[in-house]
């Protein structure tokens, strides 16, 4: 397990998921999250589909880019903020399923840059595929006075 600089870091990422208004309007839920690493759920719903019926893409990269952020935020010191500033997706399979399973993981974390890897499953009656992989690396900036982003 990585080393977190946050002890209550599990509140501090809670909170982050509470503020991001595109993952509740996605309706992705986050069920564990542990120093370095991430796990949720997204439910099929019509929205997500594409014009084959398939999860859209879009949808995909998004899960991938939450999982990798997330599990970034689980290891900074409070008041630090994760950036997305690279990420690369592949497809591996089509996203075919009644959900998709996200796992997040942080491979290296260092001061500035926390380097990422996430893995989506399509979920169809108890059994997983890996539909997509991906690599991500998080910018980490510390929070300035009075400004609640960063930049």
């Amino acid at each position: 397990m990585l080393r977190t600089n946050n002890e209550k870091f599990r509140e501090y990422v809670k909170l982050k998921i509470e503020r991001n208004q595109f993952i509740h309007a996605l309706g992705f839920k986050i069920h564990t999250i542990e120093a370095g690493s991430i796990e949720g759920v997204l439910p099929f719903q019509k929205i997500h589909e594409q014009q084959n019926g398939f999860f859209h893409g879009g949808v995909i990269a998004s899960l991938c880019d939450m999982a990798c952020g997330y599990a970034a935020y689980s290891l900074v010191a409070e008041g630090e903020q994760v950036f997305t500033v690279e990420m690369k997706v592949s497809y591996l399979r089509k996203g075919i399923g009644d959900k998709l399973h996200a796992i997040g993981k942080v491979v290296k974390a260092g001061y500035n840059f926390h380097f990422c890897e996430a893995e989506i499953f399509a979920e169809n009656n108890n059994e997983k595929k890996l539909i997509a992989r991906a690599t991500s690396t998080m910018a980490v900036v510390a929070e300035k006075v009075g400004d609640k982003y960063g930049d």
